[in-house]
C-alpha cells in the first residue's frame, strides 16, 4: 500500500487516476481547489472510501500542504 498525494484529483484526468489508485489499495490524499474543471461528482464513487481523503485547497497554501504531508 502506497500513500499518494494528488493535486487536481476532482478533474477528469485526476479523478480517473484517483479511482485507479483506490482500486489498487493505495491511500489517496486529493487536494483540489474546485475551480472550473474540478467537480466533486467525478470522485463520488470513492468519496466514502476509507483510503480516500479530500481537502478543498489551493496547492499554494504551503502550511496546509505541510500538515497533510
Amino acid at each position: 500500500m502506497k500513500k499518494i498525494l494528488v493535486t487536481g484529483g476532482c478533474g477528469f484526468i485526476g479523478s480517473c487516476f484517483v479511482k485507479k489508485q483506490i482500486e489498487k489499495g493505495n491511500v489517496v490524499f486529493n487536494i483540489d481547489k474546485l475551480t472550473y474543471a474540478g467537480n466533486p461528482d467525478n470522485v463520488a464513487s470513492v468519496a466514502g472510501h476509507q483510503n480516500y481523503y479530500f481537502t478543498k485547497a489551493d496547492i499554494n497554501e504551503t502550511l496546509l500542504i505541510e500538515n497533510i504531508l
